[in-house]
Formats: C-alpha cells, structure tokens, sequence
C-alpha cells in the first residue's frame, strides 16, 4: 500500500534526536502559532515535508528542547484519501506489538463526532529492562479533512515525556490526572489546514 510507510511515519514513537536546524522554521500548514492550550504556550519549532503528500509540524513552550522536551503539542498531515478506523487498526497494531516486550506500553481508543482520539503510553528503557529512561504519554487526535481545496488526515496530538529526574512526579500527575490531557486535546479548536 503506498500509504502504509507514511502510516508509520505519522504514528511512530518518537525516541530519537533531531538537529537542530540553524534554518528557519518553515511554516507549511496555514497555522504559525503559537497554539495555546490551557496555562501553556507552544511556538513551532520544527517542521518537515519529505515528500508531496506529508507534512509535519512541531510546536513547544519557550525555553524547551526539541530534543529534550517535557510538552509538545505536533500537527501532522497527509493528503489523501483515508479511512479513519484503518489509520487507527495500523497504530493499536503498532502498540499491540510493542506491549509484547514492554509492559509499560498502554493505550485506549475514544470515538467522538467521526473522530478518533488515541491515549497512549510508551517507554524507552535500559538494555536489561530494569529501568525506564524516558516515557512518553501522547494523545493523538486523528480528523479527516475534507474540504473543496484539501483532502486528508489530519493528527493533532500532545505530547508529555519524563526522563529518569522527574519520573515518580510523571506518572503521580498521570495518575491524578488521567483524563486532563484527553480533555485538552479533545476540546481544542483545531485549525483549518492551508497548504503553501
């Protein structure tokens, strides 16, 4: 299929470092922020169009690092035509297989108004499994847009991460606070999407 490398594109972890470009940030989706989402505010960072059909954004709060960051909110998109519980069977497929080998993969699936809302939990851990360096919890809001000018699938998701510092205090407010980011996410005005 020749979506299916894009699918992954989209949907996978993002456990790896990107350069920081000295170039300026290339503004591809109509939405230059910053995207405000409750106390926190998120400027574009970083963005990316490898191909004629994918495009992706990443936005965080001032004075974070791409690299290392505690919250990120990333808009991503795709033109085409799609089938939204197909985007969602590739990624619960993607999870599933994880969970095989790390019991601290997690996630639920939400449906609301022909949207889908994906919550997850993933974790990078040490060779012997014995500790978790960094996790990950991202809820992933997934939007077919259609409209007389763009066809496609939009994902707009926020990102929260921890690292090995401040991991009890993760997974306490994740614990208290289970449905906040789901609220936040879900409630948010999602932005009409003009391509350059």
């Amino acid at each position: 299929m020749k979506f299916q490398i894009l699918f992954l594109f989209l949907i996978t972890p993002m456990f790896y470092l990107k350069a920081q470009s000295k170039n300026k940030v290339e503004e591809y989706l109509g939405i230059p922020g910053p995207i405000n989402i409750g106390q926190k505010t998120y400027n574009l960072v970083w963005s990316s169009h490898p191909n004629d059909v994918y495009f992706k954004q990443e936005y965080i709060e001032p004075k974070e690092n791409v690299n290392k960051y505690n919250s990120m909110v990333l808009i991503d998109f795709i033109k085409g035509d799609f089938k939204l519980k197909e985007v969602i069977d590739h990624k619960i497929a993607e999870l599933d297989e994880m969970k095989k080998i790390n019991p601290i993969v997690n996630y639920q699936v939400l449906e609301n108004n022909g949207e889908y809302i994906l919550d997850f939990l993933i974790s990078e851990n040490s060779k012997d499994g014995k500790e978790i360096l960094i996790a990950e919890r991202n809820v992933y809001r997934y939007k077919l847009i259609t409209n007389s000018t763009t066809n496609g699938l939009l994902l707009f998701a926020i990102s929260q991460r921890a690292y090995k510092e401040n991991m009890d205090q993760f997974f306490k407010n994740l614990k208290a606070n289970p449905n906040q980011l789901i609220e936040a996410a879900g409630s948010y005005k999602l932005p009409d999407i003009k391509i350059k």
